[in-house]
């Protein structure tokens, strides 16, 4: 398994504002995800391989290192 910079994939997932499970179930979203991690980066790596590296710290929970919770405004009730 690739070792991801896990810094550049929170900075890249809060910039996407696309929760988690919504990333890796649209392929033309996770491929344009999978290409700017690899353009900001210079690591070429498989989207699958990043869904499941996003899986994993979505699971890990954003007090451990994982992905942070989006900040989403639902009609004005946050």
């Amino acid at each position: 398994m690739k070792a991801f910079d896990d810094v550049v994939l929170r900075k890249m997932y809060r910039e996407y504002d696309v929760p988690c499970d919504a990333l890796v179930s649209d392929q033309t979203q996770l491929s344009a995800f999978a290409t700017d991690y690899t353009a900001r980066t210079g690591q070429a790596t498989q989207a699958s391989e990043l869904a499941h590296r996003l899986l994993a710290l979505r699971k890990r929970g954003e007090a451990k290192g994982g992905l942070p919770r989006l900040r989403r405004r639902y009609n004005g009730r946050n």
